[in-house]
């Protein structure tokens, strides 16, 4: 249906959406040592998204595999398909919540993400979904919550051994949180999940291929220069020896060399305006409607207007329009004024991450 087919496109927003990464694969129990004994039921964008591509809810419900047993003979069979593909994307976060603990960076992408998807629910979803969807909904979410509840968990992770390269534990570091957001046990799965990423539509600072990404990875791993969607891929082992340095990542896409504006050339700020996330700051209206462009293909709703950059120019930039909530703002480029933004959006952060997202208000 459609609405099925807009929640898959809502899907692939929130993978491209900051630290999607970290809900795109399944988690490897080999690497989060524990990750089994507290969640009984994994789950992840690309799973979904795959099921959703092959219409396994469908047989899942007839079958009675991996299906709730909803006692309402008001639902229809596509009701109860669409419950469960609601039931599914919640259980992502449900999962990164109840195993992490509260405040952890992990923690703090969860409620992100869960945000951002409430955020397009309320928009995109909750009005075109029968009465009984959502009373089964709100029931799974409070069952959730309440689980949560009795539940705080670290994340750990479990190197596997060997000294074979291709055996070696890489983590992917984000240098601007300075945290993992994501570990693979392998050379080979961390390959597999570069070609993942990049068929996902993420920008990445070099071209990828089949044939080259082995050795592309390669060199990131060996030089500390080189950063692949905007993370360092790093040898776990180097990672907790502090034998690594780091390049700062970017804050612009839309430019070649990828690396980051000074501060006092930053020109347009662009902002997530439904889930707070931070500014990503260019130097000039050509790499942001670059941006804008690549955002403008992928919306969830049509966008008016002919697609050119006066279109950009005059309606969101010095207008008041926006793409799923994303907006371009012009910002003055006296000494300190980027600082200060950047400042007052640390600010919003925190505020956020201490009590912006509310599960009691969307219960």
């Amino acid at each position: 249906t459609i609405l099925l087919s807009n929640i898959y496109q809502i899907l692939n927003q929130l993978k491209k959406h900051d630290h999607g990464i970290l809900f795109l694969s399944p988690v490897d129990p080999r690497e989060v040592k524990d990750y089994l004994d507290v969640v009984s039921r994994p789950m992840d964008y690309g799973t979904i998204s795959s099921k959703l591509e092959m219409g396994s809810y469908v047989n899942d419900i007839a079958e009675g595999v991996n299906a709730v047993e909803l006692d309402d003979d008001y639902m229809t069979a596509m009701e109860k398909i669409l419950f469960h593909v609601l039931r599914d994307i919640e259980q992502v976060y449900h999962n990164c919540l109840l195993y992490n603990q509260k405040g952890c960076n992990y923690y703090r992408c969860g409620e992100v993400h869960l945000a951002k998807w409430r955020a397009f629910y309320k928009k995109f979803v909750e009005d075109r979904t029968g009465e009984s969807v959502k009373i089964h909904l709100n029931d799974f979410r409070k069952s959730c919550k309440l689980e949560r509840q009795n539940s705080n968990r670290v994340r750990h992770f479990q190197v596997l051994g060997g000294d074979h390269p291709n055996r070696k534990a890489v983590a992917v570091y984000d240098p601007d949180i300075k945290m993992i957001v994501k570990q693979y046990s392998s050379k080979t799965s961390a390959i597999t999940a570069a070609m993942i990423l990049k068929n996902a539509g993420y920008e990445c600072e070099v071209q990828l291929t089949e044939r080259n990404v082995k050795e592309k990875l390669k060199i990131a791993l060996e030089d500390d220069s080189k950063m692949i969607f905007g993370y360092r891929w790093i040898f776990t082992d180097d990672l907790r020896s502090a034998n690594f340095k780091l390049k700062e990542k970017s804050l612009a896409f839309g430019n070649d060399s990828l690396t980051s504006p000074a501060a006092d050339n930053i020109v347009i700020l662009r902002e997530d305006k439904l889930s707070g996330a931070r500014f990503r700051g260019f130097e000039s209206e050509q790499s942001a409607f670059e941006d804008w462009s690549t955002t403008r293909a992928a919306a969830i709703n049509s966008v008016s207007g002919i697609g050119d950059k006066s279109d950009f120019v005059n309606n969101f930039l010095d207008g008041n329009q926006s793409i799923d909530g994303v907006v371009w703002r012009r910002v003055q480029t006296n000494s300190g004024r980027y600082d200060d933004v950047i400042a007052d959006q640390k600010e919003k952060s925190r505020v956020s991450e201490n009590g912006r997202f509310s599960e009691e208000n969307d219960l």
